[in-house]
C-alpha cells in the first residue's frame, strides 16, 4: 500500500468516526456569549470621513469665541485688499513693441505670417498685412526682452528668413533663422 493509500484510508477512517458520534447539544447563551465577546468591525479612516461629511452637524459657539475669528478673517480680507491694490513693481516684465516687415514689391505673396519662439511656431498668432504704400507685409508685436528666433512663412508653406535681420542661427534643419534682439527699450539692440 502507497503512502498516498494509507493517507486516504486514514481520512476515511477520522470522517466515519466524526459522522457516528452523537451530536452534542450547545450550551443555553452559548451564542450570545461568542457574539458580546466579538469586538465590533471599525470602519476605516475613508467611511469614517464619508459619515462625517453625511451626517447633519450641529455647532454651537459663544460670541466670546466668534470675536477672534471674526477679527482674524476681517484682518486677512484687509490684507488681501492692500495687497491687490499695490501698485505695479517694476520687477513685472515689460513688453516692447516690434516692427517685422518683409519686403514685396511684385506682390508674389499671397498671405505670410511671423512664426518665431515667441509665438511658439504658430502662423496664425502672427498674420501679416500688407501695406501698398510700403509695398511689403508688416507686423507689430508686443515681445519681452531677450532674443527671438523667427521666419517668415509665405502662402503658407514656405519659411524665408529675414533678410534685414542682424544675426541668424542654424535651426539643425538646414534653414537659418532670424534673430531679433528685444533689450525692453527697443527691438535690434545688442
Amino acid at each position: 500500500m502507497t503512502d498516498e493509500q494509507k493517507d486516504r484510508l486514514l481520512d476515511e477512517t477520522i470522517i466515519k468516526g466524526i459522522r457516528s458520534m452523537p451530536e452534542a447539544k450547545t450550551p443555553d447563551g452559548f451564542s450570545a456569549r461568542v457574539m458580546a465577546g466579538l469586538e465590533p468591525k471599525r470602519p476605516s479612516l475613508w467611511t469614517r470621513f464619508r459619515m462625517w461629511l453625511i451626517r447633519p452637524q450641529s455647532l454651537t459657539f459663544r460670541p466670546l469665541q466668534v470675536i477672534p475669528v471674526a477679527t482674524c478673517a476681517v484682518a486677512l480680507l484687509a490684507l488681501a485688499f492692500i495687497q491687490t491694490n499695490k501698485p505695479i513693481s517694476e520687477d513685472i516684465v515689460s513688453l516692447s513693441t516690434v516692427r517685422f516687415v518683409m519686403n514685396d514689391t511684385s506682390m508674389e505673396a499671397s498671405n505670410v505670417s511671423v512664426i518665431g519662439s515667441f509665438n511658439n511656431w504658430k502662423a496664425e498668432r502672427s498674420v501679416m498685412w500688407y501695406s501698398k504704400t510700403a509695398k511689403a507685409w508688416i507686423l507689430e508685436a508686443q515681445l519681452p526682452p531677450g532674443d527671438h528666433e523667427y521666419l517668415f512663412l509665405v502662402n503658407g508653406e514656405t519659411l524665408v528668413p529675414d533678410p534685414r535681420a542682424q544675426m541668424t542661427r542654424d535651426d539643425g534643419f538646414g534653414n537659418k533663422n532670424s534673430i531679433m534682439f528685444v533689450n525692453g527699450i527697443d527691438e535690434q539692440a545688442l
